[in-house]
């Protein structure tokens, strides 16, 4: 008989009870160093580039194989417009705010999510691709003061074990709490400046995990029950200028994880604006999502794309509750 092992790739807050996991079995500590460039300095560069259009996923490296994953975002730096140095402490704050709006409108949503698993080959090319959709709900509130509670579920027709190349991917919305004022200073940032993206101007931030503060955002979970190890970020997002909502973001790992065989973890998303006509609100969301990465000597990629999505106001004394599994 064969048994597939299931690695649960992971994305959530390590303080909270219900996405996945409540507290890490076992926690690898990567040893960071911070970055050595200040906010001023990065600023001070910036005045130097540039104007040019920003590309979510890009397609090539010099430093990593360009055959199967994009560049590391220290490898793919976006030229800035000239003179476009910004107050880093102003952009945090309006951007924290937005965040905390998205935190405030999301009681439950729900959307449908198709996933498509591609496995690659040493050669670079896919030798797997395989196709999955789901129902998708999640929800996220404050139980306590600065503790946030996230609760993510995915319902396929499909067996549980039939999980596309044995991959779970979980929690991409959680991403952009790292710019919540609750753990972003969790993170060494920088504003580098102005730059394009999709055709509009946005604010672009880099960000690091710092080496003195809790990982809290991400972590791979081998097995159902099996341990958790978290995952130290570094990446990029960017801000619609105009309104400081979040409309994209990247990021890679700041070190390998030799204990899980994790090589590359390499994550991009897109987000861009939902109209709820029913509370008359609009909430930025993924609309699509990649991930790549290297786990035990597997080469794999997913893109996740979300769509028909609905909004639903929970009662503070309602708890949500997983869709029920088809018998």
């Amino acid at each position: 008989m064969f048994f597939r092992t299931v690695v649960r790739f992971v994305f959530t807050l390590h303080l909270l009870c219900g996405v996945l996991l409540c507290k890490p079995a076992f926690a690898q500590r990567p040893d960071l160093d911070p970055p050595t460039t200040t906010p001023d300095d990065a600023n001070a560069d910036s005045s130097n580039r540039r104007v040019a259009t920003t590309t979510i996923i890009a397609r090539s490296s010099a430093r990593r194989d360009s055959r199967w994953v994009p560049p590391e975002v220290d490898d793919d730096v976006s030229p800035l417009e000239s003179g476009s140095a910004c107050d880093l402490n102003e952009l945090l704050q309006k951007a924290g705010e937005r965040i905390q709006e998205f935190v405030k409108n999301v009681d439950r949503f729900t959307a449908t999510e198709s996933l498509l698993h591609e496995s690659f080959n040493k050669t670079g090319k896919v030798y797997e691709q395989e196709h999955r959709k789901y129902d998708y709900m999640m929800s996220i509130e404050e139980i306590r003061p600065k503790i946030l509670n996230v609760e993510e579920f995915q319902r396929s027709t499909s067996s549980l074990a039939d999980v596309a190349g044995g991959i779970t991917t979980k929690g991409l919305p959680t991403l952009v709490l790292i710019f919540h004022p609750y753990y972003s200073e969790n993170y060494s940032m920088r504003c580098e400046g102005l730059t394009t993206l999709n055709g509009k101007p946005a604010w672009q931030i880099y960000f690091r995990q710092r080496a003195d503060k809790p990982n809290r955002i991400r972590a791979y979970q081998i097995g159902w029950q099996g341990p958790s190890y978290p995952v130290a970020l570094k990446g990029r997002a960017w801000f619609a200028a105009d309104s400081y909502q979040i409309a994209g973001l990247q990021t890679d790992l700041i070190n390998a994880l030799p204990d899980i065989r994790l090589q590359v973890d390499h994550t991009a998303i897109e987000f861009g604006p939902v109209h709820f006509s029913s509370r008359n609100v609009e909430i930025w969301l993924p609309q699509n999502a990649e991930v790549y990465s290297d786990l035990r000597g597997r080469r794999f990629h997913q893109r996740m794309t979300f769509s028909d999505y609905l909004l639903f106001a929970v009662d503070d004394r309602q708890k949500v509750s997983p869709p029920k599994t088809d018998p």
